[in-house]
């Protein structure tokens, strides 16, 4: 495993402005995943797969940069401008944690209903799941 690379509090406007970013887009996309699930069947399994595994890597990645602020804000000489900005970068990181929950756990939700699951089914189930109003594999 390569050494933790820690950055000097001058990044830190970076790091504000790079969550913010990330932030838009992760929701972004949590809202299309969202609306995907009145039909799942739009969606490949290689899909699902992808956005799980993004997302897992991502959670990786949230934790470095959680890790990051929380050693910036052991700093003692923090100015009142700079501690404004690592208050506001831990709340970037916090929505971005639980949006990343929410896109896994919609992505779980979602591979129960892919156009692959609904391809493997048969007319019968296809038929009772229909009658039920589910989705195959559901």
């Amino acid at each position: 495993m390569p050494e933790r690379i820690w950055h000097p509090i001058s990044k830190l406007e970076f790091f504000v402005e790079h969550t913010r970013r990330w932030l838009a887009d992760v929701k972004e996309n949590a809202e299309a995943l969202e609306e995907a699930r009145a039909k799942p069947h739009v969606l490949a399994d290689t899909d699902v797969a992808r956005v799980k595994r993004v997302y897992t890597e991502q959670a990786a990645d949230l934790a470095l940069f959680e890790e990051q602020a929380e050693k910036w804000g052991q700093l003692p000489d923090l100015s009142p401008s700079r501690r404004q900005k690592l208050k506001t970068l831990n709340e970037q990181l916090a929505g971005l944690r639980e949006l990343n929950k929410k896109v896994l756990e919609l992505a779980d939700e979602l591979a129960k209903g892919t156009i692959d699951t609904v391809m493997a089914a048969s007319d019968a189930e296809l038929g009772l799941a229909a009658l039920l109003g589910q989705s195959p594999g559901a």
